[in-house]
């Protein structure tokens, strides 16, 4: 009789784990998607793209002064770039992909749990507030990786010069005034027979 409960038990422990590691409803990860602003956050970080462009592409300038047909010329293509992005990562091409995503690396245990997350006060609080926090992230970042590029720039020097000093000696080259062609060495004869 024990061992008929243990085996009960061990079906309905197996089958709770099955449910629970089951594939998300595409229903239930487009709710989560809605709730968690998807398409507002894809647009906040296509506008970061375009601020982000336009900065290296004024920063590839190094200061120089545009006359005006230039600058005209380079917010067309800023505008180009902008449209290009616009056209390629907008949510309703990237959902898809997204659903796809989400569905082959949640379970539908983990997705409900993610929707009691972010229908909550805390999880509207992480939503709103998460692209502030990666922003200030980035940026403290990027300063930290500023702050590396001379340091690394003096390793790269120190490092070419250990290895030019470390590089085996070349042969001198002989001077061109009195440098005398090698002479062939003498090759040995093979013994010869002594009848002809």
């Amino acid at each position: 009789m024990k061992l008929v409960v243990t085996l009960v038990f061990a079906v309905f422990a197996a089958q709770a784990a099955l449910a629970q590691e089951a594939k998300p409803s595409e229903a239930s990860v487009r709710q989560l998607f809605e709730v968690m602003h998807s398409s507002k956050l894809l647009d906040a970080y296509m506008t970061q793209i375009d601020t982000t462009v336009r900065a290296s592409m004024q920063q590839a300038l190094a200061g120089q002064q545009l006359n005006p047909k230039q600058q005209k010329i380079l917010d067309d293509m800023g505008r180009q770039i902008g449209s290009l992005v616009k056209a390629e990562l907008n949510w309703p091409a990237i959902e898809p992909l997204m659903i796809d995503v989400y569905r082959n690396t949640f379970s539908q245990h983990e997705v409900d749990g993610m929707l009691v997350f972010y229908r909550s006060e805390a999880g509207q609080a992480v939503i709103a507030k998460l692209p502030t926090a990666m922003q200030l992230s980035m940026t403290g970042i990027q300063s930290h990786a500023q702050a590396l590029t001379p340091k690394i720039v003096q390793l790269e020097k120190d490092t070419a010069a250990q290895l030019k000093a470390a590089a085996d000696p070349q042969p001198a080259a002989p001077s061109a005034q009195g440098a005398q062609p090698p002479q062939p060495q003498p090759q040995p004869q093979p013994p010869q027979s002594p009848h002809r």
